[in-house]
C-alpha cells in the first residue's frame, strides 16, 4: 500500500488526475483506457494501478475531492437547515454541475450517471448530517431523517441540473429563489404537520 501523504505519491496522483481530465475533454469516458491515462501522465500502467483500482475509482476520487472543496465552511458546520444553508447548498450543487459539464463532454452519458449518483449521495449525507443536528428534525427517528434528506437532496439536485440543461446558466439567482422557496416551504409544511 502506498503512503498517501508522501509528496511523490501526491504528485503522481495529481499527474493521473490531470491526464484523465485532459482526456475527458477530448473523448468520452467509455473510450478512455488506462493505457491512455498512463501515457498522458507519463507513467506506466503498474503505477496507475498502484494508485487506483480502475478508471471508475479515479473518477470517484476526482468527484469527491472536487465536491468537498466546494463545500462552504458555514455549511460544513451548520447546525440547522435554514434559508442560508439551503441557498449555499443549491449554489454549490449548481456550480459543481456546471464545472463538471464544462470539463466533460456532454455526450458522456455513462460518466454523467456515475458522477450524478456520487454527488447525490454526498449531498444527501451532508443534508442528513445537518438535519440530525437541527432541533426541528433531531427528534425524528433515523429513517424519517433519511427520507426527508433524500427528498431535499432530490429537489436541490434536480433543480440545479434542470436549470443547466434548460440553458439558464446565466441566471443562478432565479434558480436560487425558485429552488430555495420550494425546499424551505416543503420543510416548513412537514415540520408544522409533525409538531
Amino acid at each position: 500500500m502506498v503512503n498517501q501523504e508522501d509528496p511523490r505519491v501526491l504528485r503522481t496522483r495529481q499527474l493521473i488526475k490531470e491526464a484523465f481530465s485532459a482526456l475527458l475533454q477530448k473523448k468520452g469516458f467509455d473510450s478512455i483506457t488506462i493505457k491512455d491515462i498512463a501515457e498522458r501522465a507519463s507513467i506506466n500502467r503498474a503505477t496507475f494501478y498502484a494508485h487506483y483500482e480502475d478508471k471508475y475509482a479515479l473518477l470517484e476520487d476526482i468527484t469527491e475531492v472536487a465536491f468537498n472543496k466546494m463545500i462552504p465552511e458555514k455549511v460544513l458546520h451548520s447546525k440547522e437547515f435554514n434559508d442560508e444553508t439551503c441557498s449555499q447548498l443549491i449554489l454549490m450543487t449548481y456550480d459543481y454541475i456546471v464545472s463538471f459539464y464544462k470539463t466533460c463532454r456532454l455526450d458522456s452519458k455513462s460518466i454523467a450517471t456515475l458522477v450524478d449518483e456520487k454527488i447525490r449521495k454526498m449531498l444527501q449525507q451532508m443534508i442528513e448530517n445537518i438535519f440530525s443536528k437541527d432541533a426541528t428534525f433531531s427528534t425524528l427517528d433515523n429513517l424519517n431523517i433519511k427520507i426527508i434528506s433524500a427528498m431535499t437532496c432530490s429537489a436541490i439536485y434536480s433543480a440545479a441540473y434542470s436549470w443547466l440543461k434548460e440553458g439558464k446558466d446565466n441566471s443562478p439567482d432565479l434558480l436560487l429563489d425558485l429552488a430555495s422557496t420550494y425546499v424551505m416551504k416543503g420543510l416548513e409544511l412537514y415540520s408544522n404537520s409533525h409538531s
